[in-house]
């Protein structure tokens, strides 16, 4: 999952100091006393990409796909699996000087409006080739949606029960309140990293040497003379 800030300076600074009790901090704000917590599993919309060539795709890693063995990548579906927290914070002095930090609304989403999916400019529009590529990608889109929209409503439960748990929170410096949607994101870690888990390992089921021959048995002419191809690894 790609994070944005880091966590780890900031748990150092603010995280254990932070969390309070009530009976440190004025009544919360009557907004604040149930905050609403919304999380969005966006459903993008495909952009076929026939702009990069076989040495070009190779140079494409934000993506679950995987060529087996010593394979070469003809095809690709970017990542859409990012997880983006927004919230609206309330300030308040607490009884010793410090500032009381509530939310009363967090919103967030997982992925993007839109998501590249890419065949292999080698080969022309219509043709065998460029079929299986673009069939073959259209399953990688359908595993990367049906993963992310199974484990939505997780994530979002996850991040609803960190708002109850950490809010009120306390500190000495106004400015982490910039910080709270690490925390958060942080806080849902454990179901997004499931989710990955679970990316990787569907993604990867339909990426194997098997599926590979079946596809190349289908055509002819994948590397016809003068193809670029990346180094193998």
């Amino acid at each position: 999952m790609r994070w944005g800030v880091l966590s780890t300076l900031l748990l150092a600074a603010i995280g254990t100091p932070m969390a309070v009790s009530m009976a440190q901090c004025p009544l919360p704000p009557a907004s604040a006393r149930n905050p609403t917590v919304h999380l969005d599993v966006l459903e993008p919309r495909l952009i076929y990409r026939h702009d990069l060539d076989l040495l070009g795709l190779a140079s494409v890693r934000d993506t679950f796909e995987r060529a087996p063995g010593n394979g070469v990548i003809l095809g690709l579906t970017r990542r859409n699996d990012e997880l983006k927290v927004q919230l609206r914070s309330i300030l308040q002095r607490s009884v010793d000087g410090r500032t009381c930090i509530w939310v009363d609304d967090v919103s967030a989403r997982i992925g993007d409006p839109e998501l590249d999916v890419y065949v292999a400019a080698n080969y022309p529009p219509g043709s065998c080739e460029y079929n299986v590529v673009l069939e073959h990608e259209n399953r990688h889109v359908a595993i990367n949606r049906g993963v992310i929209a199974a484990f939505g409503p997780r994530i979002g439960a996850q991040l609803r029960a960190a708002v109850h748990r950490l809010f009120p929170m306390i500190t000495s410096n106004p400015k982490d309140v910039e910080r709270l949607p690490q925390i958060l994101i942080d806080a849902v870690r454990p179901s997004v990293s499931a989710m990955e888990d679970e990316l990787r390992r569907e993604n990867g089921a339909i990426d194997t040497p098997e599926s590979y021959r079946q596809a190349n048995a289908r055509c002819r002419n994948w590397f016809p003379p003068g193809t670029r191809l990346p180094a193998r690894q």
